[in-house]
């Protein structure tokens, strides 16, 4: 197969170095509450760098996400878990991703990947795989003079436990406060220009 014929084949960003959009990429998270509820909520503000090999199962990822930018979308409960109780985000504002592998099993589509990596939060490093696939191309909203960006969805579940976070306790009726495992689900724009802070 010629070297032409392999970039055709190929799906996803060319080799080099992108950068996570912050402006359009979203970390969703869902958690039991209350024993019978649930309630999703979001972390706004991450940065990130994603090192594209020649092989793709040699690229490198590195994501950084601010711990206060949880949001539920009721203040009192963001307070409380963003206090020293849950996250204890003043004594540990970041949560930080480091790939340590890219699987490609045989039996997905082409655009479909496992990510392995080690996962920094709360103070604990332990390691987390994300089932993720490659969604599409698009030209940036604005025109295709500003650049194409590169579209990811991704899914994991992550244990508090595994890094040492309170479920708030037993309730008197039976069940935790909170849940010990949690959805996470990212949908990642990627682009090929760094940008910079954004609040």
């Amino acid at each position: 197969m010629t070297v032409q014929e392999e970039k055709a084949q190929r799906v996803g960003p060319q080799p080099g170095t992108w950068y996570l959009d912050p402006l359009h990429s979203n970390l969703i998270f869902v958690a039991h509450y209350l024993k019978f509820g649930r309630v999703q909520g979001t972390l706004n503000r991450a940065r990130g760098r994603v090192w594209v090999a020649e092989d793709p199962r040699e690229s490198k990822v590195e994501v950084t996400v601010n711990t206060a930018s949880l949001n539920t979308g009721v203040k009192a409960r963001d307070t409380h878990l963003r206090s020293a109780d849950f996250l204890d985000v003043e004594r540990y504002p970041e949560m930080r991703f480091v790939s340590t592998g890219i699987e490609t099993p045989t039996d997905r589509k082409a655009n479909a990947f496992i990510l392995h990596g080690e996962l920094s939060l709360h103070g604990v490093t332990a390691p987390v795989s994300l089932d993720c696939q490659w969604v599409g191309e698009a030209p940036h909203y604005l025109g295709a003079e500003h650049g194409y960006g590169h579209f990811f969805s991704g899914s994991t579940v992550l244990r508090l436990s595994d890094f040492g976070i309170s479920d708030g306790g037993e309730l008197p009726w039976g069940g935790r406060l909170i849940g010990d495992e949690v959805d996470i689900v990212l949908e990642i724009r990627l682009q090929d220009s760094d940008p910079g802070d954004v609040e």
